[in-house]
């Protein structure tokens, strides 16, 4: 007895870090799968989180990134007019929803998932109405076209055309009063535009039909925004509209000259000109960091749809008590770059290409120090390609980790632009922005696979450093 004990202990530790590694490997599967979808490229993305699903069918994350997968392909499917296999999606997407209804309420970690699921269905209904409308009720064509204006509308908005998207979603809550999506899209321009009133509104009215935690916390920072807006005016020109702090000047402030002239090296460098105002909106670090609440202590500034900066003091409304001039052009350039790679691809450009070249365009104005990277080169502790193009950058707690993934972005993205020219990459961003897979757009852009010249890359930088 006691022999088959022993065989039994030694049988489950040698059987526990093979289970434990299949647990990472599926959570690096998820984690792949997930951004793949973030990025657009929807069957690769699918593929993996379907066999992950093979393996652990109750798995809620994965349910839940199938679900947005799903409904985001059908969505473009039916924009390209491919109806038969839209429809498959349609029919898949059925199928986890009604996977996730019967699962018991404690295998979730909240109402998030289930509530999704509800707003899925619905979505389903509607879209299951276009592809087959014989099958389907007469009290559904309302439904339907509001889900149509909807889907419009966030094509607009992804170029950027806030009137027009804002027409659509107007129209598209007229006939359809349930989608909280729409109403979070219009507090999404409104914000957008400065206009913070409105947008606490519509957040509102999404939040009464749609109760999920990502939009509590949308509605939260908001309402954090909105208390520090009340000590700040508006200065507004032909590309920005700037949010500083009141009795300051600003018409004649080096702030509001080193945004233009940054927006005139990069939209020249790009050949790109954004058809709307950028936000910048101008702090104190106490400020900024009760605004951002989890932003690393060691973040200078902050791209998400508008520039934040802390420039002044606490005690002070002089922002130049703060940075140096090389620094705060540094941050200007890095963060005004965001904007306009997300501008050109329609938000689908993967992290490490954006900060990439966010990064490359702040080197002109204050070299970046390599030592950090240098050093890693050396000791072979690197991230791996998959590592830079997958890894969740918002994940990482280590100061040093995070560093490095930037650093090591920057250098691949000089790399590359070494080798290549600057349009080359503009081409590649418009090819993300239509939708083409990331692979597919780098080899159609620049000539080249990207698994060659990362191998280049990687050959030039263990000269360099190793």
């Amino acid at each position: 007895m006691k022999k088959q004990i022993r065989l039994l202990f030694i049988f489950v530790l040698f059987l526990s870090p093979l289970v434990f590694a299949d647990d990472l490997k599926l959570t690096s599967l998820i984690e792949k799968g997930t951004t793949l979808i973030k990025q657009g490229s929807y069957p690769a993305g699918i593929a993996i989180l379907e066999t992950v699903l093979t393996k652990d069918p109750d798995n809620t994350e994965v349910l839940s990134s199938l679900l947005t997968g799903y409904d985001s392909y059908s969505q473009k499917l039916m924009v390209e007019n491919n109806f038969a296999l839209a429809q498959n999606y349609v029919q898949k997407m059925n199928d986890v929803t009604q996977k996730i209804e019967s699962l018991p309420a404690h295998e979730f970690p909240g109402d998030d998932l289930k509530s999704q699921s509800r707003i899925k269905r619905e979505m389903t209904r509607a879209r299951a109405f276009l592809l087959n409308p014989e099958e389907q009720g007469s009290d559904l064509v309302s439904l339907n076209a509001g889900r149509e204006y909807y889907n419009e509308a966030v094509q607009y908005f992804n170029q950027r055309q806030y009137d027009a998207a804002e027409n659509l979603l107007k129209q598209s809550i007229e006939l359809d009063q349930s989608n909280s999506y729409a109403y979070e899209l219009l507090g999404e321009i409104a914000n957008l535009n400065q206009q913070l009133d409105q947008a606490e509104r519509y957040y509102k009215q999404a939040f009464l039909i749609n109760s999920n935690p990502a939009l509590r916390a949308k509605y939260e920072k908001l309402m954090r925004e909105k208390t520090i807006d009340k000590g700040q005016q508006q200065y507004e020109d032909e590309h920005f509209i700037i949010r500083y702090r009141r009795d300051e000047s600003i018409e004649g402030s080096e702030i509001r000259e080193y945004l233009r002239e940054a927006y005139r090296t990069i939209s020249q460098e790009l050949g790109h000109y954004p058809n709307y105002k950028i936000p910048v909106i101008l702090y104190d670090r106490d400020e900024y960091q009760k605004l951002m609440g989890s932003v690393p202590h060691w973040s200078g500034a902050l791209f998400d749809g508008k520039i934040r900066i802390p420039v002044y003091l606490s005690s002070s409304k002089n922002f130049q008590n703060v940075y140096d001039t090389p620094e705060l052009k540094k941050l200007i350039y890095h963060e005004l770059t965001h904007a306009f790679i997300l501008d050109l691809s329609q938000t689908k450009c993967p992290i490490w290409l954006n900060e990439g070249l966010a990064q490359y365009n702040e080197n002109k104005i204050k070299p970046i120090d390599l030592a950090l990277f240098a050093k890693a080169v050396k000791s072979k502790s690197l991230l791996s390609t998959d590592e830079l193009m997958y890894q969740d950058i918002s994940k990482v707690t280590s100061q040093e980790k995070a560093m490095l993934y930037y650093l090591e972005s920057f250098s691949l993205v000089s790399y590359i632009l070494q080798q290549r020219r600057m349009y080359q990459m503009k081409q590649f961003l418009i090819e993300l922005g239509r939708g083409t897979a990331f692979l597919e757009a780098f080899e159609k852009s620049f000539g080249r696979t990207f698994k060659d010249i990362s191998a280049n890359w990687q050959q030039e930088v263990d000269k360099l450093y190793g």
